[in-house]
């Protein structure tokens, strides 16, 4: 049975999530075909458009298809080497929503290139749903990434006199779940690239928290809130400044960025949460367990107690 997928009121449409994964698969193939060449189209896991591909051909049921959909697509600027990455996710009801899309390139400024996706989120919130239109992005990231090309210089020169960061932050995020493996992916990786060290705990509920210089702690938070989340806050926000003499490392309670498993618990469906008095074992151990109260209003307890 198709259960049908019914819009807000100012989306009149009605579409079925059997017709939202066909148009997926279907933008999909006209993306291969646009960019054909290795290395300009990389799905994200290929084994999941298989997945989908089996339940609309009546393989498997809706139940079993629960990741969704995510590719990469590297543009270049006109006359350029400089490229950028499109990072897209569609979430299963797809083209009735809007799809999660940022870019990552290491060719423009940090200045810059928060404001391209500050762009490029604005022109994607005034897509019209319940049509495909990925191809749509992908033609505005082409003709407008020679504005911000254009602008580096100019924002090089205005950046030299604020170029040092003296200033350290600690950041205690908590997330109603942590689940997808491409969010769980972004959180290491950005951590790694922006040198910020702390753990990220997935499952429900979730949390993270990242230290480092605040500039990067800054962006790290930018990135992170610009995907999509059922509840994402910031619970605590730690600034200090660095001494001359001792550096950064003396303020930091973590040694590199790693996600933490506490022997998982399933739950319904994809659910599953971590054992919270290792949670809290893990906490303690570095100084830090009255966060516990912090993230779940309650005092935190060993798992042998």
């Amino acid at each position: 049975m198709v259960v049908p997928y019914v819009m807000s009121e100012d989306q009149p449409n009605t579409l079925s999530i059997q017709e939202m994964l066909e148009l997926q698969c279907a933008e999909v193939d006209m993306l291969m075909s646009m960019f054909p060449n290795s290395g300009e189209f990389e799905m994200d896991d290929p084994a999941v458009l298989t997945e989908i591909q089996d339940f609309l051909a009546g393989k498997t049921s809706n139940e079993k298809v629960l990741c969704t959909l995510g590719f990469t697509i590297k543009l270049r600027h006109t006359g350029q080497h400089d490229e950028v990455e499109l990072v897209c996710r569609l979430p299963h009801e797809y083209p009735a929503t809007l799809p999660e899309i940022f870019t990552r390139t290491n060719h423009l400024s940090r200045t810059q290139h928060r404001k391209f996706n500050d762009d490029l989120h604005t022109y994607v919130q005034e897509l019209e749903r319940g049509e495909i239109c990925i191809g749509s992005v992908v033609q505005w990231a082409q003709e407008n990434i020679s504005k911000y090309v254009t602008a580096e210089t100019e924002d090089a020169k205005t950046s030299k006199s604020d170029a040092t960061d003296n200033t350290f932050t600690r950041l205690w995020i908590y997330s109603h779940h942590i689940y997808s493996k491409f969010k769980r992916r972004d959180i290491l990786d950005w951590a790694s690239e922006l040198k910020l060290t702390g753990f990220s705990l997935p499952g429900k509920p979730g949390a993270i928290c990242v230290e480092g210089y605040s500039r990067d702690v800054d962006d790290y938070w930018y990135r992170l809130r610009r995907q999509n989340w059922k509840r994402l806050m910031i619970k605590e926000k730690e600034d200090q400044l660095i001494s001359d003499h001792d550096g950064i490392n003396k303020l930091r309670k973590f040694q590199g960025f790693e996600e933490k498993i506490f022997e998982p618990r399933s739950g319904k469906g994809r659910e599953y949460h971590m054992d919270l008095g290792q949670f809290y074992e893990f906490l303690e151990k570095h100084n830090c367990g009255k966060v516990f109260h912090l993230y779940f209003g309650v005092e935190g307890k060993s798992s042998a107690e």
